[in-house]
């Protein structure tokens, strides 16, 4: 009897270590310049934007998407939830378009305060910084939707 109450213990154990939380839209925030009109984003349109499969807003205007850094955690939790794989699969993606010369990723950039300001200075640009920061005038966050 004993044994087996331990053997339960020991797998109801190892099912919580194994059980992940759920990334959430509240891990990260999606902003866009304030000139852009968007108040919202879906995630598979935003993947392709990020992916550079879509280039161009409604209005014509260039999308500018831009990175996290690969060690980045946000970056690893926006990579899950935008796009269903890991960092390494979209830079394995990246490396196939870079080769084929179909297109470059987006910039990278080191923090969210970076990502801020090349949001703010560059009216077709998108990017995702942690639910933390600061966003300041000339950005806005917008809404995500599936």
């Amino acid at each position: 009897m004993k044994r087996g109450m331990i053997l339960l213990t020991m797998l109801g154990s190892l099912f919580l270590i194994g059980a992940a939380p759920e990334t959430s839209a509240a891990d990260f925030k999606v902003v866009v310049n304030d000139a852009n009109p968007i108040a919202s984003i879906e995630a598979a349109n935003l993947a392709q934007l990020f992916l550079k499969k879509q280039t161009r807003w409604d209005d014509g205007s260039a999308v500018k998407p831009v990175d996290l850094s690969v060690n980045s955690s946000t970056r690893a939790v926006f990579t899950k939830r935008i796009h269903g794989r890991d960092v390494n699969a979209i830079q394995s993606y990246w490396q196939k378009q870079i080769f084929s010369g179909r297109a470059t990723p987006p910039p990278e950039m080191s923090s969210d305060a970076d990502v801020v300001a090349f949001v703010r200075m560059r009216p077709g640009a998108i990017g995702y910084v942690s639910s933390e920061a600061a966003v300041g005038k000339g950005v806005k966050v917008v809404g995500l939707s599936e």
